[in-house]
Parts: C-alpha cells; structure tokens; sequence
C-alpha cells in the first residue's frame, strides 16, 4: 500500500472504499447513501429544517429536496410547517423511519468497526476528520 501521496487523494480513496462497503447493506433496506444521511441527521434531531439538513449532510439544495420528497414518498419521514415560524417547514423521522434508522444504524456500527479493525487509524485521527467537516 503506498503511504505517500496526497492527502486528497487518501481521502478520496477511504471514501470510495468506505462508500463501497456501506451501499450493499442501504440497498437492502431500500436506501441510498444520500437518503442514509439525511435519516441519520433525522434522528439526531427533533425535526430539522431543510438549512439544518443540508448544513449536516452537506447535500445540495437540489439533491436534498429530492432525497427528502423520495423519503417522505416511502413514509420514512414527514414535513410539517413549523409553528414558531410559518414560513419554514420542518424535516421528521416517522415510526417507520426511526424503526429503518434502528436497523440499519446497528448493521453500520459492526461494518464501522469492522473498518477499523484492518486499518491501523487511531481514534484521534478520527475525531480530527470530524473537526474538519464541521
């Protein structure tokens, strides 16, 4: 494996890897990985509004309307206008969506450590790459 390089080019491979590793258990459970995201965001929230989503998943406007009318299209998740303002719509996970985000999140988890187990990435490398995407 070579250890030199660029550090974008690293990134863009781990991300190809990791992006082929996840896609066969979301397309299992009918998702993709945009659509993961966003349910993933959901459940970290009481309701996000569409700002809120695309800041957490980094989606374009354009690509998240899509995912999220697909979403909402297989019962997974809900709009409701917020009642503090009228003008804005809020994103929900709905017992179906919180049930699929249950199920999946545990395949994940074990794939997550799976990764980690043949790589020999410490933590902190980890937690600094979550700092930079924020």
């Amino acid at each position: 494996m070579d250890t030199g390089g660029s550090l974008v080019r690293a990134l863009s491979r781990a991300t190809r890897t990791i992006a082929t590793r996840v896609e066969p258990t979301l397309k299992e459970a009918g998702l993709t990985l945009d659509q993961w995201l966003v349910l993933d965001a959901l459940a970290g929230s009481r309701g996000s509004t569409m700002t809120e989503l695309g800041t957490d998943t980094r989606l374009t406007g354009p690509t998240l309307t899509r995912v999220v009318d697909r979403l909402v299209m297989t019962a997974l998740a809900f709009r409701e206008v917020d009642s503090a303002d009228r003008r804005r719509v809020r994103v929900y996970l709905s017992p179906r969506g919180r049930a699929a985000h249950r199920r999946v999140s545990g395949k994940l988890t074990e794939l997550e450590r799976e990764l980690l187990a043949a790589t020999d990435m410490p933590t902190t490398l980890l937690t600094s790459l979550g700092q930079l995407a924020e």
